[in-house]
This record gives C-alpha cells, sequence and structure tokens, in this order.
C-alpha cells in the first residue's frame, strides 16, 4: 500500500477575512494508492448557498467512488460537479472556481477551472504553477502588465471560464508530474494569492520545517494588508511531501531467479498469457473508452452532434460491456442529448419550425441536466425557429385579412413579413412572403381598375340621367310657356272680345239714348261700365257716367212732361229689360 510506505503532510487556512462569511472550502482525502486534494473559491454573492463547498464535496465524492489520475476521469468529474452546481442553485447563478490536485504518491496531476492557484515548490523554487483563466492573465502573456502589477489588476477576477457558467467551462488538466523526496505544493484561492506574491510566498517556505509555519507566515502577511486593503476570503493548503513512494526492489540472484522462474513459466505459462490478452483487451477498450469520452466531449463543444453521437454509442457499448455505470450513464445522457438536437436540426432543415421549436425545448432541458452542453448552440436555433415562425404568422395574418377584404393591411403583413425574413437571411420566407405581397398588389390594382370603370359607368348614367332631367325640365318650361302664352292670349282675346262687347254695349246705349228710351239706355251704359271697370279701362268706363246722367236727365225731364197726364208711365215697345245679343249679365 502506497500511503503506508510515503510521508505526505497536509495543513491548511481559511478565513472570511474582512467579510461576513467564508465562502471558500478545502477538503482532501487520503486513501491507500491515490490522494485527492481540493480546494474552491465561491464568485457568487449567495450567502445561504456554499458554492465552494458544493464544489469540493462533489468532487471528493467522484474521486472516492472511483480513484483515478487518468485527465479524462477528472474532467468527467469536474463537469458532474459542474451541473450539479448548476442544478443546486435554485435561482441564483452559482458560480465557483476550483483547483483539484490527485496523486498516487509517486507522481501527481492537477485539473483546474478559474483562478484558484497551485505551486509545486522543489529546491526552494516554483516549479510549476497554474494559468488564471482572467483577462489579467492575458494581458500579463502580452508583457501589457507586469507580475506585480496583476496581483492587484482590476480584471484578475474577470474570469472566462468556471464552474457553473451557462456555456461549458473550459477545464485544463496537467500532464502527470514525478514527484521527489523534499518537493511540497500549495493550493490558493484568490483571497491568498493577491495578497501574498510569489516572492513572499517562497521566502517564508524556504526555512519552514513544517507546513503550519507556512501558514502563520503567510496569515501574518495577508492580515498585515487589512490596513490599506480590503482582503477577501482567504484559503491556502499546503503539502509536504517527505518521502515519495519507492516499488521495493528485493535484489535476487540469476539462479534464484531461474529456479523460481521455470517452474512457474512452466507451471502458469498459458494461464498467464490468458490472462494477459485478457488484461491488455480490458485496458484497450478502457483506452477506447476514454478516447471515445473525450472525443464525444470535444465534437460537443465544437457543435458536431453526429459525431458526438456517434462516439458517445460507442462509448456507452465500450462502458456496458466493462461494468462501468458512472460512463456508461454520462456517454447515455450526452448521445441523447445530441440526438436530440440533431432531430430539431433534421426538423429545422425541413422547414417544420414548430416541431423544431419543440425538439430544440426538449433539447434545451436535456442541456441543463448535462450542465449546460451545447445550450449556447440550442438558443441560437430557438431564437432562429421563433423568428422564423414570426415571418409565418405575419404571412398568415396578411392570408386573414385578405380573406376579410382588407387588402392593405395584408399587403403591409406581407411587406413586414419579407423585410424581417430578409433580415434573418430566410430565403425561403423572404420569396413566399415577396409572392403573397406582389399577387396581394395585383388584385388591389384590379380591384381598383374594376372599382374606376363601375365608378365611370354610374357617373355616365348619372350624367344621362341629369341630361334626361335637364331636357324634361326644358320641355316642361316649354309646355309650361307655351300654356302660359295661350293663356295669355286667349286673355288677351277674351280682353278685346270684352272690350268690343263694352263698345257695342255703350253704342246700344247710345241708340236708346237718341230714341228716347232712357232706362234701357242706362242699363246698357252700366253693363258697359262694369265691363270697361273689369278690363282697368278707367277713362272708358268714367266717360259712361256722363251719358248716364244725361239718360237720368232725360227720364227726369219726361216725367214732367207726362206729370197730370192719366197713363203716368212711359210708352213705348215695353223693352224695359232690353239687352243686345252676347252682352254678359
Amino acid at each position: 500500500m502506497r500511503r503506508m510506505n510515503s510521508e505526505f503532510r497536509t495543513q491548511y487556512i481559511s478565513e472570511e477575512g474582512q467579510k461576513l462569511k467564508n465562502r471558500d472550502y478545502f477538503g482532501f482525502v487520503e486513501m491507500d494508492d491515490y490522494a485527492c486534494y481540493v480546494l474552491a473559491d465561491s464568485l457568487d454573492g449567495e450567502l445561504e448557498t456554499n458554492s465552494a463547498r458544493f464544489v469540493v464535496e462533489s468532487l471528493i465524492r467522484s474521486f472516492v467512488e472511483g480513484p483515478s489520475m487518468r485527465a479524462g476521469k477528472l474532467k468527467r468529474d469536474m463537469n458532474r460537479a459542474h451541473r450539479e452546481l448548476l442544478k443546486q442553485r435554485g435561482g441564483m447563478h452559482l458560480k465557483a472556481s476550483v483547483i483539484m490536485v490527485v496523486t498516487d504518491y509517486k507522481k501527481l496531476r492537477y485539473c483546474y477551472v478559474g483562478n484558484s492557484r497551485f505551486y509545486l515548490l522543489r529546491n526552494a523554487r516554483i516549479l510549476i504553477k497554474t494559468r488564471d483563466q482572467s483577462l489579467t492573465q492575458n494581458l500579463l502573456e502580452e508583457e501589457k502588465v507586469t507580475l506585480d502589477q496583476a496581483a492587484a489588476h482590476e480584471e484578475r477576477n474577470n474570469l472566462y471560464s468556471f464552474l457553473g457558467e451557462r456555456g461549458q467551462p473550459e477545464i485544463l488538466t496537467s500532464k502527470r508530474l514525478k514527484l521527489e523526496n523534499g518537493d511540497s505544493f500549495a493550493l490558493l484561492t484568490r483571497g491568498a494569492w493577491e495578497n501574498l506574491n510569489e516572492d513572499e510566498f517562497l521566502e517564508i517556505s524556504g526555512e519552514a520545517k513544517e507546513p503550519g509555519e507556512i501558514l502563520e507566515k503567510a496569515e501574518d502577511i495577508i492580515l498585515g494588508k487589512q490596513e490599506t486593503d480590503e482582503v477577501d476570503n482567504y484559503s491556502l493548503a499546503v503539502t509536504f511531501v517527505d518521502k515519495v513512494y519507492q516499488s521495493p526492489k528485493k535484489k535476487l540472484s540469476i539462479k534464484t531467479i531461474l529456479l523460481i522462474a521455470l517452474p512457474v513459466v512452466l507451471a502458469v505459462g498459458g494461464i498467464s498469457l490468458g490472462f494477459y490478452l485478457r488484461h491488455r483487451s480490458i485496458k484497450n477498450k478502457e483506452e477506447s473508452l476514454e478516447k471515445y469520452l473525450n472525443s464525444g466531449q470535444e465534437y460537443l463543444k465544437y457543435d458536431n452532434y453526429q459525431k458526438a453521437s456517434e462516439d458517445y454509442g460507442e462509448a456507452k457499448k465500450l462502458a456496458d460491456n466493462l461494468k462501468k455505470k458512472d460512463e456508461s450513464k454520462e456517454a447515455d445522457q450526452y448521445k441523447k442529448l445530441a440526438e436530440q438536437i440533431l432531430l430539431a436540426d433534421e426538423a429545422m432543415t425541413g422547414g417544420e419550425y414548430q416541431k423544431a421549436q419543440s425538439l430544440y425545448l426538449k433539447a434545451r432541458e436535456l442541456s441543463m441536466d448535462a450542465g449546460n452542453v451545447g445550450k449556447q448552440y440550442i438558443d441560437a436555433q430557438l431564437k432562429q425557429t421563433r423568428d422564423y415562425i414570426d415571418v409565418f404568422d405575419l404571412i398568415e395574418m396578411g392570408q386573414q385579412k385578405e380573406n376579410y377584404g382588407d387588402m392593405e393591411g395584408a399587403v403591409e403583413s406581407y411587406r413586414q413579413a419579407r423585410d424581417k425574413a430578409a433580415a434573418l437571411y430566410f430565403s425561403a420566407g423572404k420569396d413566399e412572403a415577396l409572392a403573397k405581397q406582389a399577387a396581394a398588389e395585383e388584385k388591389m390594382e384590379k380591384d381598383s381598375q374594376k372599382s374606376a370603370e363601375a365608378a365611370a359607368a354610374v357617373n355616365e348614367e348619372s350624367q344621362a340621367a341629369k341630361q334626361a332631367e335637364e331636357e324634361s325640365r326644358q320641355a316642361d318650361e316649354e309646355k309650361t310657356k307655351k300654356e302660359e302664352e295661350e293663356k295669355r292670349e286667349l286673355e288677351n282675346q277674351q280682353k278685346l272680345n270684352d272690350q268690343k262687347n263694352a263698345i257695342d254695349l255703350e253704342n246700344k246705349g247710345n241708340e236708346l239714348l237718341a230714341e228716347g228710351k232712357y232706362e234701357s239706355a242706362i242699363t246698357y251704359y252700366q253693363t258697359a261700365q262694369a265691363i270697361y271697370v273689369r278690363l282697368e279701362m278707367t277713362e272708358l268706363a268714367d266717360g259712361i257716367n256722363s251719358k248716364i246722367a244725361a239718360a237720368k236727365a232725360g227720364i227726369k225731364a219726361k216725367s214732367k212732361e207726362t206729370s197730370g197726364t192719366d197713363s203716368g208711365t212711359e210708352t213705348g215697345n215695353g223693352n224695359t229689360g232690353e239687352f243686345g245679343p252676347g252682352v254678359n249679365r
């Protein structure tokens, strides 16, 4: 057992600094053949849930279930912690930076995401150190900032990868690093390394005999910064490698070796060969499994879901054959995700956008369960399906407006659909909207022509009616005028006749006056005068008054001549009421 034949001493500190609560977390486990050390730093502001502790416990648990130094296994454990962190966020966006170190007591390998650091010290110098996944580190490598400036640079916490991010974290692993007696390694969170530079760390490590000595001096330096700077949570774990595990090497003589080996070779040669072949087959399958899992992960990273599905399918077969449940479950999960995305892509290519949207939504659920692998691609496809559906919704709206007779509204809807499709470079939607718009505009033009023709016909009919009405009015006027003229002519004729009658009556009165028939003359005179008055012939009417007076005078004179006679009456023909013919009484 390697642990019993090696000497590793580990101590750590983890404090809240000037914060209300310590949200760093360190954990380690030393097993018979492997050991694991994990340090994490919470990057979110959630005080109720310690993201760092959750990540550390997840990684330790995965390591204990299957101790290994394989890079692929460490990456899968990191991805599992990432997915579990996403599931546990409870409405908060939980985030963490983490560094994990595993060793078989002879070599070690580190695996990390974010800006928690690892130092491997040998012969009073930092032999190996991690590279922060931050903007400041990029500036440092571009020599835009110095090493001294980097620890306090404003972009040192601007990370481009961490656990809990919305996409797939970039997990970095080292090669296997051979350990030597007297080595030491340290794990630091940001609160430690930004207040304890590398030179200071090397200085306090140089003469230390115990890990605790380094921790005490480091804490003094960090707390000394409180007077001028705000000190965040700080955590530092130091492991002294006093003795590296050495395989036992007992020297045997050639004779002894031959005496032992010959019977064994003869007895178990065939069995050994069988075991060897079986072991080699299992080893090859494990290597193939590792290869397929890693390549599947790379294909997912670059959105090559067809190849990812194929490789994870092969990985699942191998994992089932090797009875590796965790690897089988992982491969199956990613395979289903890749296949779901392929189905959605197929529906999208076939123009079945509603179906594609439903399939992408299911793929999004699978992605969240798998640590948001492919989520960025799925979200982009979902947005595209929504945009395409919006285009066809506008086309459908235009069709409905056409059915209702709102051709202008229909043309506007088709125009909006065309413009939106053009902005999306959606040629099929653009062509359909353009065709619908052209057809609607053509129909509008024809309807407009028909309306114009109908209006012209109505106008022509109206003009004809007006003309007929005018002609009828003129005819009526002409008729009325003629009737009035005829009436006037008749009236004039009647007037002339009446005037002639009046003259005749007056003349008759003259004759009777001359004959001494005064009473009859008066009657004729009065009748003629009445006609003159009616005809408004005043002078003629007035002229008769003298004649009537003469007739009355005649009657009076005659009366005097005959007074005293027996008869006492006027003798004659007895025509006291005589009138001439044609006289109106």
